[in-house]
């Protein structure tokens, strides 16, 4: 699949651009001396990259310049003509204003002209964009790369400025792996699959992760089989509502008597014996604590003392004087860290003597409603006591209960996490084998994509570069790229701008050269690239990628502006498929003013 014609309703505007099926220059003249210098001349080399991306049915974007500037192009329509890889063409019509609606007209002669033709005379007619997505997908036929679509394909075909950072990843797909790498995973020729659910696994045993945490906070922790713990405790709860509900029954509170007379003697009167002792020592602890820091520091002059040995016909040495500073010195900061211990640790106390209080005030309201209930005579009053200790114990009943079905939740959860971890592990296992399969490969596309970059490096760099992966902690694969030394170890050269964006277009071109046979795109469009690499390095930049159409039949598409030209290199009408130029909005991509 090539891209062979992109016209408009407006040709004054937007000139037809036709493209050969080789080598294609997209080149901008900076012809006013005041823009020589500058890193952006806007001349709309970049925008052509995302106008044939909507030419191939990317989605509406605010970010898109077309919609970004909706004022401007709402009346354009736009036709792209695709040579496909059976030799036949389509023309896709797309307009801005209705972008959702396509029409598709098959044809078999090139560089047509179709801004005219009615509705009725398209083979398909606006047709809503996901289906559209479907028949052009069904038309280009990538059969290499199912189960993606041609939009993936399409996107690394389509290299814009922000695509050169990472040789394997786009910008556009994020920080989500997923999203691209099991797709890169096969066309180096793995097992996207195992890929693809590794990662799918991984999320799915996360969130089952945080689901066993969410259920875990409200249960809370026990010491113990929280199971076991829960069935006891739901137990001696289930006995005493019994035991309650059998004295409302009855209307005979003896057992509640002397259930009371037991929790007050053994219970409530040894904790609040305890918290009072309690409250004692930790009072005493802060009254000491405040007479300590209210005690001043004791100081010392040294100069006073020196006059006063002086009397006494005595002198004090230098040394001596030094040393006695310093040790003062050094009791003042310890003075000052003791201060701030001694406040930090009154802060501490302060905050356990409130919180025993509070408990003392608690239990003491506690005992004097049991002594209450003990001493009422009224059966009624004691009635409506016990009444209130069953809601209390019902109440609890029903918490444990909705525990233990949290319980059961997390006995579930924690099923699923271990046949999930048990999953991954035998998918780790296969992408290792398989892994291991292909690098073995004398004939695997992993090895000529590998063989393909190592000559481009080789023959434009004149340096040695390596393709590799490694399958990680995680069991996916990881890629590598870059220059190697004798030692066949990475270097940090390749990690620079200038190389990074030429390894991008070298990975790209290596891996379009190891499908020219199967059905794969066949084009491919790199916006700049060149800018910051030395001369002779572009020389035989483009001394390869001329020869890429010939020998492998792939369409080449770079855009440049002339100052990165080396010396001497010129290209023919042929070869130059649009020229742009800062004279002017003639020499604009659309030439209308500047936005």
């Amino acid at each position: 699949m090539k891209i062979s014609k992109i016209y408009s309703n407006k040709p004054n505007v937007f000139e037809p651009i036709e493209f050969n099926e080789g080598f294609n220059i997209i080149i901008g003249e900076i012809r006013l001396p005041e823009n020589k210098d500058r890193d952006s001349h806007n001349l709309g080399k970049s925008k052509l990259a995302e106008l044939i991306d909507f030419g191939f049915l990317k989605q509406r974007h605010k970010n898109t310049f077309l919609f970004k500037h909706f004022d401007r192009f709402s009346e354009f329509v736009f036709y792209f003509e695709f040579k496909l890889n059976d030799g036949t063409y389509i023309t896709v019509r797309r307009s801005v204003e209705k972008n959702t609606q396509i029409n598709f007209k098959r044809h078999t002669a090139s560089l047509q002209d179709f801004s005219s033709l009615p509705d009725s005379d398209w083979d398909y007619q606006k047709l809503l964009i996901e289906k559209a997505k479907l028949l052009m997908d069904s038309f280009f036929n990538l059969t290499s790369i199912s189960p993606w679509n041609y939009r993936m394909t399409a996107s690394y075909a389509l290299r814009n400025q922000d695509d050169f950072n990472e040789i394997f990843q786009l910008k556009k797909f994020g920080p989500r792996h997923i999203t691209w790498k099991p797709y890169v995973g096969h066309l180096l020729g793995f097992n996207a699959e195992n890929l693809t659910e590794n990662y799918e696994l991984r999320t799915l045993i996360d969130k089952i992760s945080e689901k066993l945490d969410e259920l875990q906070k409200e249960i809370g922790v026990y010491q113990g089989d929280e199971e076991e713990m829960l069935q006891d405790a739901l137990a001696t709860k289930l006995q005493s509502a019994t035991m309650l509900q059998s004295q409302l029954d009855e209307f005979n509170f003896d057992e509640s008597d002397a259930k009371t007379v037991e929790e007050l003697s053994e219970g409530l009167d040894s904790e609040i014996e305890e918290l009072n002792r309690i409250r004692y020592y930790l009072s005493a602890n802060i009254k000491k604590l405040r007479r300590a820091q209210s005690k001043k520091p004791t100081t010392f002059d040294v100069s006073k003392t020196e006059k006063l040995f002086e009397e006494a016909g005595i002198l004090l040495g230098d040394q001596i004087k030094k040393s006695y500073s310093e040790l003062l010195e050094f009791s003042r900061k310890i003075t000052v860290e003791r201060t701030g211990f001694v406040k930090q640790q009154m802060g501490d106390l302060e905050k356990q003597l409130l919180d025993t209080s509070s408990r003392l005030t608690e239990l003491n309201a506690q005992k004097s409603q049991k002594v209450s209930f003990l001493t009422s005579t009224s059966t009624f009053e004691k009635y409506k006591e016990v009444s209130n200790q069953l809601l209390l114990i019902n109440t609890e009943i029903n918490a444990i209960r909705r525990k233990l079905e949290i319980s059961e939740q997390i006995k579930s959860k924690e099923g699923e996490f271990r046949d999930l971890s048990k999953t991954k592990g035998d998918v780790i296992e296969k992408i290792r084998v398989n892994r291991d399969s292909v690098m073995k490969s004398e004939t695997s596309i992993y090895k000529t994509i590998k063989d393909n970059f190592s000559q481009f490096v080789r023959q434009v760099l004149d340096k040695e570069g390596r393709i590799s992966t490694e399958q990680n902690k995680e069991g996916n694969l990881a890629y590598h790229a870059g220059f190697v030394d004798g030692d066949f170890n990475y270097t940090s050269e390749s990690d620079g701008c200038s190389y990074k964006k030429i390894l991008c277009m070298g990975y790209d071109l290596a891996v379009n050269i190891a499908y020219q046979n199967q059905g794969f795109v066949r084009f491919i469009y790199h916006d700049g690239g060149l800018e910051t690499l030395d001369f002779r390095k572009k020389i035989e930049f483009l001394k390869y990628a001329r020869t890429i159409p010939e020998l492998h039949g792939t369409q080449y598409i770079l855009t440049l502006i002339d100052s990165d030209l080396p010396e001497g290199i010129e290209f023919t009408e042929e070869e130059i498929a649009l020229t742009l130029h800062d004279d002017g909005n003639d020499g604009l991509l659309f030439k209308m003013p500047s936005w």
